[in-house]
C-alpha cells in the first residue's frame, strides 16, 4: 500500500545536516502543532512558529529581530532530504546559513 504524504506531514519530524567541515550538525524537529526547534551538535539554538503551503515554507524565530523568513523548501531524495531556497528573508545572516543547508530525515 503506498501512503501519500502532504502539506506539513512530510515535514515532521527529525532533520539532521551531514557533519560540516568545522565537525558541527544541525538539527530542526518540525512539530504537528507548526513549531519547530533547531539546535547544534544537540545544544538548542532557535525555535519559532512555521507554516508549509505548497513548497513555501515562513517562519519566525527567536534571532532576526522577529523577522519573517520565506523559502521554497525543496524536497528530494524520495522526500528524505530537503533544502531552502530563499525567497525573502531581510535576516542577511540567518538567508547565507539556510541557503547553505542540506538536511536529511532522522529515522
Amino acid at each position: 500500500m503506498l501512503l501519500a504524504i502532504t502539506g506539513n506531514e512530510k515535514l515532521i519530524g527529525r532533520w539532521e545536516s551531514p557533519v560540516s567541515p568545522k565537525g558541527n550538525i544541525t538539527g530542526v524537529i518540525f512539530r504537528a502543532d507548526s513549531t519547530f526547534d533547531a539546535y547544534v551538535n544537540n545544544k538548542p539554538f532557535t525555535s519559532g512558529p512555521y507554516k508549509l503551503k505548497n513548497d513555501t515554507f515562513s517562519f519566525t524565530d527567536n534571532g532576526c529581530d522577529g523577522k519573517q523568513g520565506i523559502y521554497k523548501i525543496i524536497f528530494f531524495s524520495n522526500e528524505d532530504s530537503l533544502r531552502f531556497q530563499p525567497i525573502d528573508d531581510p535576516c542577511e545572516e540567518r538567508k547565507n546559513g539556510m541557503s547553505k543547508l542540506i538536511l536529511g530525515r532522522k529515522k
